[in-house]
């Protein structure tokens, strides 16, 4: 059972790295990519918490930390004090000391980020704009959703003067998709992923792809207001040389070139079987995925039953 559950992550995992989804709907590859992040984080997870409460009760670990100094090397006659569980308890335990420290790392670029949106509508606002968005000084062409709890439309006065009126319209309503579409709290659950997973490899990727895809959503939802793909296509070339660290710009940063291509082809989806299977896998992932979320606590509840059986460490007494 173990077996083909982790089989199953691991095709979870792989399956948007290996299936071509730059043109299906942007909700379904956005899906299929976060399941692959969940996952990815669940794994640096699952294994912290087998190497802290279950190696250490295995007779594997006892047989690897079961030495200590003065009986490898039998001339030191003075006590060394260095025993080799307590060498694998340092060993069991550092997993989980690098999620800690990701965790605060995560939460440190948060509070960071905050600090950068507060001061770029505080200080650098200039006025107020168009759709009740705030006006920042500054030549950059950029229109972004900025801030978390109550995320504000900033408009670049470069902006006001290099875009004309339907690229404009078509870049506020872009950003009021990211808004409307709650794409920042998808974006949080990204990073705390990247967080928890960045040792494993192919999550800044992943990471990357996902935001991709929220930048099409956003796009659809400017074009289902009933703007034209051309100007809208045309906003985003011209937005992409402005890249502010501060908001989320409605250049999108990498794979830009695709999503204007696809705006000027139009959107092509796939047939109706693919489209069928490609749901049906997304929604088997999130219940996958929400599966061995909820597993947790009893996996930890587990483990700490096995660690209070598991054998006294041996005392290095000679």
């Amino acid at each position: 059972m173990i077996i083909l559950l982790a089989l199953l992550v691991v095709a979870a995992v792989l399956l948007p790295h290996v299936v071509p989804l730059r043109r299906v709907a942007p909700a379904t590859a956005a899906t299929l990519w976060g399941v692959a992040l969940g996952l990815r984080a669940l794994t640096s997870v699952f294994v912290a918490l087998y190497l802290v409460l279950f190696l250490p009760a295995t007779a594997l670990f006892d047989a690897m930390t079961h030495w200590c100094w003065h009986t490898i090397i039998p001339i030191a006659t003075t006590h060394l004090g260095v025993a080799g569980h307590r060498v694998g308890d340092a060993v069991a335990i550092f997993p989980i000391f690098l999620l800690a420290a990701s965790a605060i790392s995560l939460t440190f670029g948060l509070v960071r980020a905050a600090r950068s949106v507060r001061r770029l509508i505080t200080r650098d606002a200039v006025g107020r704009g168009p759709a009740d968005s705030v006006i920042v000084g500054g030549p950059d062409v950029f229109v972004a959703a900025a801030g978390f709890s109550n995320p504000r439309l900033v408009v670049s006065a470069g902006a006001l003067t290099q875009l004309d009126d339907e690229e404009l319209a078509a870049g506020i309503d872009h950003e009021h998709g990211h808004i409307r579409r709650r794409h920042r709290f998808v974006v949080l659950y990204a990073e705390a992923c990247r967080a928890l997973a960045r040792f494993i490899p192919g999550t800044k990727h992943a990471v990357s792809q996902l935001r991709f895809h929220l930048e099409r959503d956003a796009d659809a939802w400017a074009l289902a207001r009933q703007h034209d793909r051309f100007a809208l296509a045309s906003a985003i070339c011209k937005a992409t040389i402005s890249q502010n660290p501060a908001v989320a710009p409605l250049g999108g940063g990498r794979d830009v070139r695709d999503r204007v291509d696809e705006l000027l082809s139009g959107h092509r989806t796939p047939g109706a079987l693919r489209r069928s299977a490609l749901n049906t896998t997304a929604a088997l992932g999130v219940v996958l995925l929400l599966g061995l979320t909820a597993s947790v606590p009893s996996v930890i509840a587990a483990g700490q039953q096995q660690a209070n059986g598991a054998p006294v460490p041996h005392a290095c007494d000679g």
